[in-house]
């Protein structure tokens, strides 16, 4: 197959939606097909490694001031660029990833073209509005709903990474047939190991702790605010590794200041793809409060860790996050209640154990190339 990615997030900007488009990528590429990734040029400095049969082309864009300086496409710019690809090469499908400003000129082109087109689905109205305004208003929920349901009924397929997005997709009368296909996560790279020790160490972290990881954006939507906040209520041991930065940075920084929990905290602003499974393998249990996860592939990583997850009982957390199967599930907002989730989880090191066993098992269905199979099929049957 000749498969055109479109995507508005990419590579070297670290999004849940630009992991899951490289590896679209990859394994596409891995079985022998062509594709061509469309995205808008990248305002963030980085490298990508070149790889045989995948062609990454870059359409105009501006940095998007309200989401860390990510760039984004403006409509119709990207059209140009998109008709020369397809007046050059005969695409036997176009999956879109985001249906902003470059997917929507995809979409338009291969229509006219009569290309199938699949649409993926990596975000809910609700989202957009707490990274824009930094507190959930609600002030374009309405407007999205009825734009995602005019162009998801446009597309010949829909793919969601879980049962979560399809019920949504559902409930906005989107009538075009829905795939449930995970993002996948790549169970040989991310698996159980022994703590990593000398890591802790360069960490500060010392051997009696037990460390609690959060790893992604630090942004209004991922409420790490509640972590932080559920500090003063736990062990004297309870360690909180968090990695990563965005636009909350700073107010969690103070917040712990504040709470008197400073020393609880060990901040990161990045790591490479290389050094994640070391970090993984230096936590205890993996913790997420955010609302408005689609799936969560830091998730699906730390559970093929061997990880407990420790998680907000919203969206589709709970799809990897079993209450207490592999972890504990806790209101979004709940503090105290997640304080005394995390300590019992402190003292209780079989817990840990057989939690972490039931997360390495969970994880095995979302094993990549099982995951991407399945989207390569639903290509091949669009054709």
């Amino acid at each position: 197959m000749n498969i055109l990615l479109v995507t508005e997030t990419y590579l070297p900007y670290i999004t849940g939606v630009s992991v899951s488009t490289d590896s679209i990528a990859r394994y596409m590429v891995s079985q022998g097909h062509k594709v061509t990734l469309v995205n808008p040029k990248p305002v963030v400095k980085g490298t990508l490694s070149p790889l045989k049969n995948l062609t990454v082309v870059n359409v105009p864009s501006v940095p998007f001031a309200f989401y860390n300086n990510n760039a984004i496409a403006i409509f119709p710019f990207a059209i140009p660029v998109i008709r020369k690809l397809m007046n050059e090469t005969k695409f036997d499908m176009v999956h879109i990833q985001e249906p902003g400003a470059t997917g929507i000129s995809a979409l338009l082109l291969a229509k006219k073209r009569h290309i199938p087109v699949v649409g993926a689905l990596h975000f809910i109205p609700e989202q957009i509005d707490r990274v824009i305004w930094g507190g959930f208003e609600g002030m374009f929920t309405s407007i999205i709903n009825n734009y995602i349901n005019f162009i998801y009924n446009q597309y010949d397929s829909v793919m969601t990474p879980s049962n979560f997005f399809a019920s949504y997709l559902r409930r906005d009368d989107v009538k075009t047939p829905i795939f449930v296909i995970s993002n996948g996560t790549d169970t040989e790279k991310f698996h159980p190991a022994p703590v990593n020790y000398p890591l802790r160490k360069r960490l500060g972290i010392s051997k009696d702790s037990t460390v609690f990881f959060y790893l992604g954006r630090l942004d209004g939507d991922k409420n790490v605010e509640t972590l932080v906040r559920a500090l003063p209520y736990t062990d004297k041991n309870v360690v909180l590794l968090v990695v990563g930065k965005g636009k909350k940075k700073a107010m969690l920084h103070k917040l712990a200041d504040k709470l008197g929990v400073a020393s609880k905290v060990v901040w990161v602003d990045y790591i490479t793809n290389e050094e994640m499974p070391d970090y993984y393998h230096a936590a205890d249990i993996f913790s997420i409060m955010s609302a408005f996860e689609g799936q969560s592939i830091v998730a699906l990583q730390a559970a093929a860790s061997g990880l407990p997850i420790l998680a907000a009982n919203a969206s589709a957390l709970p799809e990897i996050c079993r209450d207490h199967e592999n972890g504990f599930l806790v209101d979004t907002y709940d503090a105290k209640t997640l304080a005394a989730r995390m300590d019992e989880l402190v003292h209780n090191k079989k817990m840990l154990e057989e939690f972490g066993a039931e997360s390495r098992k969970i994880s095995l269905a979302h094993n990549k190339p099982i995951v991407l199979h399945k989207l390569e099929l639903l290509y091949k049957s669009l054709i």
